[in-house]
């Protein structure tokens, strides 16, 4: 697919999205009419949008997502804006390296051998990615805008670790995190220990988890436990500051973010 800066329109949705260039990388920006209640930022952004540039033709329906949820409270919807990923086939582990948390890890913490016969620690830049993000995407997606508004981060995978990295790392730009499948066998219970506790005290943030029981998924749930506990013993309230929720029957792919996504956009913005 050739890349241009331009803007698409997606089924059941009245406002154009636009794909533009901020920087060194390609982003897709939505921003319903009138004044937006957030500003959900997305990784992943191939396939936020767009079945065309989405990896397997299936995208998160996150404009009509952020509608459905919008119209349950009484709100304008949320802008979005889907961030791409750097893989690409000279670099087909660009992605890993950006979303892996960067300060977190450490030659002690093992990866997934599965994964060990790419992973360089060397090769990491997800605080690079991360402040591409908060200093140069953000901003400027902001001007668009007009206003000030709330600020999420919203991944899945290796995208949902870079969300709850985010938290910990910019609790004052990022007052939510959405996160979809948090791949925790990335690197096991060292990491879900790493993670949770680099979190903020409880009140800064609010974090939405979602795991299914298919696929990938059907591996994580010792590791959902063991965060949900370490949460609860950090005084992270269920329902006020935390969600966690397992989907039967719900699998490691857009489609199946995609069915709870408006939940999660709701439980962002509405106010606990």
């Amino acid at each position: 697919m050739r890349l241009k800066e331009h803007e698409f329109f997606v089924r059941g949705v009245r406002e154009p999205v636009r794909r533009l260039r901020i920087g060194e990388r390609w982003v897709d920006v939505w921003i319903p009419r009138g004044t937006p209640s957030g500003l959900l930022v997305a990784h992943d952004g191939q396939n936020i949008f767009d079945d065309r540039s989405a990896m397997h033709r299936q995208t998160w329906d996150a404009a009509r997502g952020a509608m459905r949820a919008s119209a349950r409270l009484g709100v304008t919807p949320p802008a979005v804006v889907g961030v791409w990923n750097g893989s690409t086939a000279q670099r087909p582990y660009q992605r890993g390296y950006e979303l892996v948390p960067q300060k977190l890890m450490s030659t002690a913490m093992q990866v997934d051998p599965r994964l060990a016969n790419w992973f360089d620690y060397s090769q990491m830049c997800g605080d690079e990615y991360q402040t591409e993000l908060a200093e140069v995407i953000v901003p400027r997606v902001a001007e668009m805008i007009g206003t000030e508004v709330p600020v999420a981060m919203m991944g899945s995978s290796m995208g949902a670790l870079a969300t709850l990295y985010a938290l910990g790392e910019r609790p004052e730009l990022y007052g939510c995190g959405i996160a979809f499948s948090v791949h925790w066998p990335f690197a096991g219970e060292p990491l879900v220990d790493a993670l949770i506790h680099h979190l903020p005290v409880p009140g800064k943030v609010r974090l939405w988890m979602q795991n299914g029981t298919g696929g990938l998924d059907a591996a994580y749930a010792p590791y959902q436990r063991r965060a949900d506990a370490l949460l609860a013993s950090r005084g992270y309230r269920v329902g006020r500051d935390v969600s966690s929720r397992v989907l039967r029957r719900s699998g490691h792919n857009e489609w199946s973010w995609a069915r709870r996504l408006p939940d999660a956009i709701e439980w962002w913005l509405r106010s606990p």
